[in-house]
């Protein structure tokens, strides 16, 4: 240690500035472990917020797939676009009814008694979407 330090350091580690080691040291316990309150009070509050944004998300997602559209209806035709994948079409229409799958080419038949549709994934994306033909009915005011 330089000379020069050696006056500072001894009268700092002996109490010279206005504090005796002891009360340093309580001073610093008490620092401390109001820290270590302020990081549980936190964690806490985290939890809690995690907590309310997990129970939203579930909310959210249930009253998503209760007026999920199926293929059955025009919403969900429209909700399916170029590029999207399988999985994603799946998600929207439902699962297809049958599958053709001739090299990188997969169509998926979605088809009832009358309607029928169906999507075509090249390459893992879809490349063509040909939806049935649905009856919209508008009431005109009188």
């Amino acid at each position: 240690m330089p000379r020069f330090l050696l006056p500072f350091y001894l009268g700092a580690s002996l109490g010279v500035l206005g504090q005796t080691p002891d009360a340093r040291t309580d001073d610093s316990a008490k620092e401390i472990a109001l820290l270590k309150r302020t990081i549980a009070d936190q964690e806490r509050h985290i939890a809690t917020l995690e907590r309310t944004v997990r129970s939203l998300q579930i909310t959210s997602l249930a009253a998503a797939r209760a007026v999920r559209p199926s293929w059955r209806n025009a919403e969900g035709w429209a909700a399916v676009k170029i590029g999207m994948s399988r999985d994603q079409v799946v998600e929207i229409l439902g699962e297809p009814k049958s599958t053709d799958l001739v090299i990188d080419r997969q169509t998926l038949f979605y088809k009832d008694a009358a309607d029928v549709g169906n999507v075509v994934i090249t390459d893992d994306r879809v490349s063509e979407i040909a939806s049935p033909r649905f009856q919209l009915f508008v009431t005109l005011p009188k």
